[in-house]
């Protein structure tokens, strides 16, 4: 009686340990699927704009059904939600790090590296920024207010103590460099890792003009 016990008692552990490994996989593959429905939309969007492209063109790049694709997301919109609302609140997260951190160069650098950071791993979404405004701002009109105010406070912030008319504009410069990776005709076959180093490098170094002379 024992050993049936003992045996009933391993099935059902092996039955729970399958069921569990099964759900793990699924999660896995539904997470898998989502980051290609992702990639597929982004480079859509990007290369034909977000009013050109179906969801089935999305649905047909990844590999899937349109009903397997609406399985996660409802509408085009909320897909461009998901895609671009990534890059904001990594963005959002940054930014709000200036108002509790007090300036000095090893901060500047420290929450210039984070920022160059966000921008270089979402730099697959600024063609869609930057083509399809009027879709974004459809999407994100509050949010992109908000974070319009709070890049103008990070720029501040990155002008120093005391800052001069002058070293605002350079500040925005700064920013504004940094941006330029997610142009939608940058494609040069760099790495993530030399794209963050230049641009890292450039931005400091218009920084570092802070407090020069105007001529």
């Amino acid at each position: 009686m024992q050993h049936v016990n003992n045996s009933r008692d391993g099935a059902r552990d092996t039955a729970r340990d399958s069921a569990r490994g099964t759900a793990r996989d699924s999660a896995r593959g539904a997470g898998d699927t989502k980051a290609a429905i992702h990639r597929a939309a982004a480079s859509l969007f990007s290369t034909q704009g977000y009013e050109k492209t179906s969801l089935r063109e999305i649905a047909e790049q990844v590999g899937i059904t349109k009903a397997s694709l609406y399985y996660h997301y409802s509408s085009k919109q909320e897909l461009l939600r998901a895609i671009v609302g990534t890059f904001l609140e990594d963005m959002f997260a940054v930014l709000r790090r200036a108002e509790d951190l007090p300036w000095s160069p090893e901060n500047e650098r420290e929450l210039l590296g984070a920022y160059v950071d966000v921008v270089v791993q979402h730099r697959s979404t600024g063609p869609t920024l930057l083509r399809d405004i009027a879709a974004v701002l459809a999407a994100f009109g509050d949010d992109l207010d908000s974070l319009i105010a709070q890049a103008r406070r990070f720029q501040l912030w990155l002008a120093g103590p005391d800052p001069t008319p002058a070293d605002r504009l350079r500040a925005a410069a700064a920013v504004e460099t940094v941006g330029a990776a997610l142009s939608a005709d940058l494609d040069l076959g760099a790495t993530d890792a030399e794209i963050r180093a230049v641009l890292l490098d450039a931005a400091t170094a218009v920084l570092g003009r802070r407090g020069a002379a105007v001529e």
